[in-house]
């Protein structure tokens, strides 16, 4: 008698032939695991921790750059955050990580252990220079030593020893990385190819079971699944909510009650969508009878009706009284908005009538050409008014001439330019000041009176930054002083700097103290420039970063050559050019002169 095979002997022989082939794929699967398992760990105790190790290091390394810059350039106390912040790196920080990276040392090649060796010097040359600047800069008063500030400026600016150092040490750090995780990559390709011939395997016992498995669903698909798939289809389109076009076909077993039932659900879905279509349209007296008592749907269904049919006439109501709230709303904005627009209107006009009445102060181009006939300002306020202006007038036989930046721009700035334009009008005319020292001393004292009368209740911080100059053409000598705002003569290829006091006009009360003169002679040609800040701190160029005073002079420089005229357009397209997309960050002014 030949063997009857079942459909539990198919599906018995189906599975044992999946279960082989899956045994040979885990055998294989496991040995590639141990190999791979070998240069994983390799990886991840070697070259791993060596690699985060050095990017920390260099993270290090950035980060104590930013902070002995902020050391240098910005002015600040011993125990600033930055200052504290800067000593721990260097104290603990960099310690341990360098001891770890000499303990990871040793399992590195010869040449990286070199390599290692040569940044290590060059970290130590680092840090010397950071010695430097904390030596000259111990405390907050250090700033205020005008050779300290040019030693540091020639460590810390940009472009500077400093800066060119730690681009060395960065750059040698790089190279380490690179061979490192080129190794690195070098063991991840021996672990791929490793599951490349695993794949190759699995590939073949694949295709045997993919052959295997359709023997079996070929026999099984006869028996059973077919009838199955007949009412999977219906269940399917109902669950999308598409009602099947034919009947289902029923049979006398356990699929055909299935299919009996099943025909039954679909008439009471068809009756269920009609009376919800009804009540969509708004029939709320639409008729639907419920399959029995537990028909849990169907009452629901009923309850639906009655409630949507209340809703809706609540709802009517209330859309009639949001329309009406929404028509006042509305009136009332568009009202609001006139009056927004009207005082805006106002406010502008306020404002350009105030620039008519700053530009009055200022000395108009034909008389700068009467005072100083080979000159030039540039002059480019941030808003309408600016907190930036220049005054000229002749003492005797002298031209006095001044630049000016008072504390913020736009109309706060302007009001202070008033102060300061009267303050030095006082000085020198009804008071008879001539020396540059003495008029920034009596300015000093009306601007701090003006500015702090009720200095009991409050005390304004606001002043000015101001070069004042009185030149003597026969005799081509030039006295400044300065307040915050030093003074450049170009002198062939050379630029001569004068510092100025490390102190504003008005913001605080000198007590006595007085500004220092300088008195220069001067020789033919010499191209003489005062200024406020504006132009050195403007952001642009490709990295948005600061113009700065070394940019500022070196352009100075290369202009210094041509007609005053020609300096200006320079100037402004040189600018132009810098800040690019970037927003003007301050008020500008330049003034120059020729000897």
């Amino acid at each position: 008698m030949p063997i009857r095979i079942t459909i539990g002997r198919k599906i018995g022989m189906g599975f044992g032939l999946f279960i082989f082939f899956a045994l040979v794929v885990v055998i294989l699967t496991n040995s590639t695991l141990e190999r791979s398992r070998g240069i994983n760990d390799q990886i991840n105790q070697v070259y791993s921790p060596s690699v985060d190790a050095l990017v920390r290091l260099r993270n290090l390394t950035l980060n104590s750059h930013m902070l002995i810059k902020h050391w240098a350039l910005l002015e600040s106390r011993a125990d600033a955050p930055e200052k504290t912040a800067l000593v721990d790196i260097t104290n603990r920080e960099l310690p341990q990580l360098l001891d770890r990276i000499d303990t990871l040392m040793g399992e590195w090649e010869h040449k990286e252990v070199a390599l290692m060796g040569q940044i290590t010097v060059e970290m130590r040359e680092l840090f010397d220079l950071h010695d430097t600047i904390k030596v000259l800069l111990p405390s907050l008063e250090s700033y205020s030593d005008p050779f300290i500030h040019m030693q540091r400026n020639d460590i810390a600016e940009e472009g500077g020893p400093l800066d060119k150092q730690t681009q060395v040490v960065l750059a040698d750090l790089d190279l380490l990385l690179e061979m490192q995780e080129t190794k690195r990559v070098q063991l991840g390709g021996g672990m791929i190819r490793s599951f490349d011939s695993l794949k190759f395997f699995v590939l073949y016992m694949g295709i045997a079971l993919i052959f295997v498995g359709a023997v079996a669903a070929f026999f099984i698909i006869r028996g059973i699944v077919t009838p199955v798939q007949r009412l999977r289809s219906v269940l399917l389109s109902l669950g999308r909510g598409v009602f099947p076009r034919t009947k289902v076909r029923t049979t006398n077993d356990e699929i055909g009650d299935m299919s009996k039932a099943l025909t039954s659900l679909v008439e009471g879905l068809r009756r269920t969508t009609d009376f919800s279509n009804a009540v969509a349209a708004g029939n709320f007296e639409a008729e639907y009878q419920p399959l029995s008592e537990e028909d849990m749907l169907g009452h629901a269904l009923l309850k639906m009706r009655d409630e949507l049919g209340q809703r809706e006439r609540i709802l009517e109501m209330k859309v009639v009284e949001r329309t009406e709230e929404v028509v006042r709303q509305k009136e009332e904005v568009e009202r609001q908005s006139r009056k927004v627009v009207e005082l805006y209107k106002n406010v502008t006009d306020s404002i350009r009538y105030a620039k008519r009445l700053q530009e009055s102060i200022l000395p108009p181009e034909r008389r700068m050409r009467e005072l100083l006939p080979e000159s030039f300002v540039f002059y480019r306020p941030k808003d309408i008014v600016s907190g930036d202006f220049y005054w000229a007038e002749r003492v005797d036989d002298k031209i006095a001439f001044a630049a000016v930046d008072c504390t913020g721009h736009g109309v706060p700035g302007a009001f202070m330019s008033l102060i300061g334009h009267n303050g030095l009008n006082q000085a020198m005319k009804e008071q008879g000041r001539s020396r540059p020292s003495e008029v920034l001393k009596v300015l000093n004292k009306l601007a701090f009176d003006a500015l702090h009368k009720d200095r009991e209740e409050f005390l304004v911080r606001d002043g000015m930054d101001m070069a004042l100059c009185n030149y003597d053409p026969a005799r081509m000598v030039l006295e400044y002083a300065g307040a915050n705002s030093p003074l450049y003569v170009v002198r062939g290829e050379e630029v001569l700097q004068f510092p100025p006091d490390k102190r504003p006009i008005g913001s605080f009360d000198l007590m006595g103290q007085s500004f220092t003169d300088h008195r220069i002679k001067l020789e033919q040609g010499d191209m003489v420039y005062v200024f406020s800040d504006g132009y050195a701190d403007q952001f642009g160029g490709p990295k948005g970063k600061k113009f700065l005073y070394r940019r500022f002079r070196e352009l100075l420089l290369e202009i210094s050559r041509y007609p005053t005229e020609r300096q200006q357009s320079m100037l402004d397209e040189a600018f132009r050019g810098w800040r690019g997309a970037h927003e003007q960050v301050d008020d500008i002014l330049v003034i120059g002169m020729r000897a």
